[in-house]
C-alpha cells in the first residue's frame, strides 16, 4: 500500500543509450510543497486512505549542491492498520541532470528500526542497495546504474521535467525494497477531458516484472502531469487486484 502511495506521487527516449544524461532546468515555480489526497474505489466504496506531501527544495549533500525531495503518507483512520505507520522518504538529486544521488526511507516493524537506503555511484555506474527490515537480516546489493535506475521518489522528479514526445516510450529501471523492477514509461499525449481548464500531459508507467502491491498488482499507472511552469503531478490511477487507488492534488 506505502509504496502504491508513494508512486502514485512520486511518479510519476526510448531506450537509454550510453551518452551523457542532459542538463535539466528546474525553476523556481517547481519549488516548494505540493499536498495531495489518496482514495480507494471499488464499487460503491470510495474511501480516503491517505493525505501525503511531496516538497523539492534546493539543499547540501555531503558539501554540494542537491535538489533535495521529501515524501509524507499519513494514513487515514481504520488504514492504518495496513500502512502501520506514517511513511517518509528523502531523495537527493543533481541540480543540473535530476539524476539521483541518495536515496533514504527509514522503517519500523515490531518496535525496531529499520531502513531502506540507495547510494548512486554515476562514476563507477552503480548503485549501492542496502536493506534494514527487522527481523529479517540486513541486506547489501549492487545494481548497475544505467542513467534510468531511479527510486520511486526520484522517478517523481524525472516525469515532471521528463520532455518526452508524445507516443515515445523509455524504459526504466525501479528500485523497491531492495530490488530492481523493469518499467516503461510512455507519454499518450495531451488529455483535455480529464482536466479541461489546464494543460496536461498523460504518463503511463507499466511495471513489467510485478507491480507495487506485495501481490503483484498494481502493474499499470496513469498519470497526468501539468505543463505549466511549476510541472505539477495532477493526479493518477492505479487499477488494484480489488479496485483501484486515485490521488489528486489539493489547491
Amino acid at each position: 500500500m506505502k509504496r502504491i502511495l508513494l508512486l502514485s506521487l512520486a511518479l510519476l527516449s526510448a531506450f537509454a543509450s550510453p551518452a551523457a544524461t542532459p542538463a535539466r532546468k528546474v525553476t523556481g515555480e517547481a519549488l516548494g510543497t505540493v499536498r495531495y489526497e489518496a482514495r480507494y474505489n471499488w464499487g460503491a466504496i470510495n474511501s480516503k486512505v491517505a493525505d501525503a506531501t511531496i516538497t523539492l527544495e534546493r539543499d547540501k549533500w555531503n558539501g554540494s549542491d542537491v535538489l533535495h525531495s521529501r515524501a509524507t503518507i499519513s494514513a487515514s483512520s481504520i488504514f492504518r492498520l495496513f500502512m502501520n505507520a506514517d511513511y517518509l522518504a528523502d531523495a537527493y538529486l543533481s541540480p543540473t541532470t535530476l539524476e539521483p544521488v541518495y536515496y533514504i526511507n527509514p522503517v519500523k516493524k515490531g518496535g525496531k528500526e529499520g531502513k531502506i537506503e540507495y547510494t548512486f555511484d554515476h562514476a563507477a555506474k552503480l548503485v549501492k542497495s542496502e536493506s534494514v527490515r527487522p527481523p529479517a537480516a540486513p541486506e547489501t546489493v549492487t545494481f548497475p546504474l544505467d542513467g534510468k535506475t531511479m527510486d520511486l521518489l526520484s522517478l517523481l522528479q524525472h516525469v515532471r521535467f521528463l520532455d518526452l514526445g508524445e507516443g515515445k516510450t523509455e524504459s526504466l529501471h525501479l528500485l523497491m525494497s531492495g530490488r530492481s523492477v523493469s518499467a516503461t514509461l510512455t507519454c499518450e499525449g495531451a488529455d483535455p477531458e480529464k482536466f479541461p481548464d489546464k494543460s496536461v500531459l498523460r504518463f503511463r508507467l507499466k511495471m513489467v516484472e510485478r507491480g507495487l502491491m506485495e501481490n503483484g498488482s498494481g502493474k499499470e499507472i496513469v498519470v497526468w502531469r501539468s505543463t505549466a511552469a511549476d510541472r505539477r503531478i495532477l493526479a493518477l490511477e492505479a487499477a488494484l487486484s480489488a479496485g483501484s487507488m486515485t490521488v489528486s492534488i489539493q489547491e
